[in-house]
């Protein structure tokens, strides 16, 4: 009698934990409504938006986790304090867009626009952008270490207390783009493109490294570091 008084209490046991997560689950479907207008604060998380026109929209405070923005075009939106963990951006345009405090850890940006953008106090750690572009963007207090960055256009923009640790830099062009405080530690800089880029203020940066890459006689180097005999780099 005892032992069948234990089993019936392990499946109302069993039963209620199940209620119990349905309810979340639930919940959590009704939170991240794919339906909702767009708006600050809300939650696409998991929602396929692509090729819509979101410009210049309030998405500050909102949630794009692995969301499929791809070919939309975002420019001149806020995503300040968003959060766009594993979110799609392929070929999305978010020109002049404002990211501060916000999450990118792990997003795609293959051929993204990012042009005159604006990140600050964010963290794009093992995400991946290859040949996005970043023109004239300002970039500071970033995390973009451990990621994908091939062929990534940086021209003209201005990177401060930038963090490339472990990140892949290969044929990223980084011509006209002020340097200050940017980490390289153990970045990979096959024919990364420094010609006419003041690097004197760049942090771990190595000879081996300048020696695969790119530069002329305007590109300065910081301390200790001498310009390669490759240098400059043919086509």
């Amino acid at each position: 009698m005892k032992r069948l008084n234990t089993m019936d209490g392990n499946k109302v046991k069993r039963a209620l934990l199940i209620i119990c997560l349905v309810s979340l689950a639930s919940a959590n479907q009704a939170y991240a409504d794919c339906d909702d207008k767009r708006a600050a604060g809300m939650d696409w998380s998991g929602c396929k938006k692509t090729n819509k026109m979101l410009d210049d929209t309030n998405f500050s405070g909102s949630r794009f986790d692995a969301a499929n923005l791809a070919s939309s075009s975002l420019d001149d939106s806020n995503f300040n304090g968003a959060s766009l963990f594993k979110t799609d951006l392929t070929r999305t345009s978010a020109k002049g867009a404002k990211f501060y405090k916000s999450n990118l850890s792990k997003a795609v940006g293959y051929r993204a626009n990012f042009d005159q953008a604006k990140l600050k106090s964010s963290n794009l750690t093992k995400s991946e952008f290859s040949r996005a572009s970043f023109k004239n963007a300002e970039l500071s207090d970033i995390d973009w270490s451990r990621s994908e960055l091939g062929r990534v256009d940086f021209t003209g923009a201005r990177l401060k207390n930038v963090s490339f640790e472990f990140t892949n830099l290969s044929r990223v062009n980084f011509q006209g783009a002020r340097i200050n405080g940017v980490d390289f530690q153990k970045a990979y800089t096959y024919r990364t493109r420094f010609e006419d880029v003041d690097l004197r203020k760049a942090v771990n940066l190595r000879q081996v490294q300048i020696k695969f890459a790119c530069g002329n006689d305007n590109t300065r180097l910081p301390e200790g570091l001498e310009r390669p005999e490759s240098w400059p780099c043919t086509d």
